[in-house]
């Protein structure tokens, strides 16, 4: 075992106890205090990434302040997501806009350009994690959460090792070249082992179909958000987005995929 492969071990044995006992025993509030953190991690590594002008410390301000309150003002008007995300966005295009008046030429197209990825990270990193507020205050929603967890987890880890060992053919050489088609057949099995196994011991109310089902499509839907979290890496030259979690990089290196599947199994829990 590397010393990679361990601080990658204990950093993550960490991360799972604390976020288990948030969303089991925290109930809403503490599915609240994880996607608070999560939007506001994400967001500030990702703004770190793609914004480069002088007033980048103002902008990162405001785009946190916004996604912190989108959290908070959700769980309290249940529903209201789509509203705060447009006001959101209203205050946000309404602040660039004022702002643009220090800039000419060559800045004021990337002022622009800061704008419109400051926008999509907003969507990206803070509307969807509302999604997991939405999934445990569901009913059964302590298994929901648990089980997408171990699912998205789960297909991580079977690719990780899958492609370490019989890794030949490429999925995405261009974003990702360390990814293959044996590593991702690798996760699709292994989630769908841990999700029979969760559903067999915690879960009988969910169908075996299901079970199957819901580790099927998270076996897709969680590799593409892991390799749009690639996509913005490659476009920036970045290896991590941080390192402030050993042996994992960054919030968003971790949590990509987490957070892009979230609505796909929102979805999945009125379906099944």
């Amino acid at each position: 075992m590397t010393p990679e492969l361990k601080s990658r071990i204990k950093t993550a044995l960490f991360g799972v106890t604390v976020l288990i006992l948030l969303l089991t025993l925290g109930e809403g509030i503490g599915a609240l205090i994880v996607a608070s953190v999560l939007s506001v991690a994400m967001l500030y590594e990702f703004t770190s990434i793609t914004i480069s002008l002088p007033d980048a410390k103002e902008k990162r301000f405001v785009v946190l302040g916004c996604a912190w309150l989108l959290q908070v003002m959700n769980f309290w008007m249940a529903g209201a997501e789509f509203a705060l995300v447009c006001l959101s966005f209203l205050g946000m295009t309404a602040y660039f806009l004022f702002t643009s008046e220090k800039y000419n030429g060559d800045e004021l197209k990337q002022h622009y350009r800061e704008m419109m990825s400051t926008i999509f990270g907003f969507v990206y990193l803070a509307f969807l994690p509302t999604y997991l507020v939405a999934i445990r205050l569901t009913a059964f929603g302590k298994h929901w959460i648990l089980i997408f967890l171990f699912i998205v987890w789960a297909n991580d880890v079977g690719a990780y090792f899958a492609g370490k060992r019989f890794g030949k053919r490429k999925l995405f050489p261009h974003i990702s070249p360390k990814k293959t088609w044996e590593g991702a057949l690798g996760g699709w099995l292994t989630s769908v082992v841990i999700a029979l196994i969760y559903k067999a011991a915690f879960f009988r109310q969910l169908s075996w179909f299901g079970s199957i089902s819901i580790a099927t499509i998270l076996s897709v839907v969680a590799p593409v958000g892991d390799l749009a979290e690639s996509f913005l890496k490659r476009a920036f030259d970045k290896k991590d987005s941080s390192s402030i979690l050993p042996g994992h990089g960054g919030f968003l290196d971790r949590f990509d995929a987490v957070v892009f599947s979230l609505p796909v199994m929102y979805a999945l829990t009125r379906l099944f």
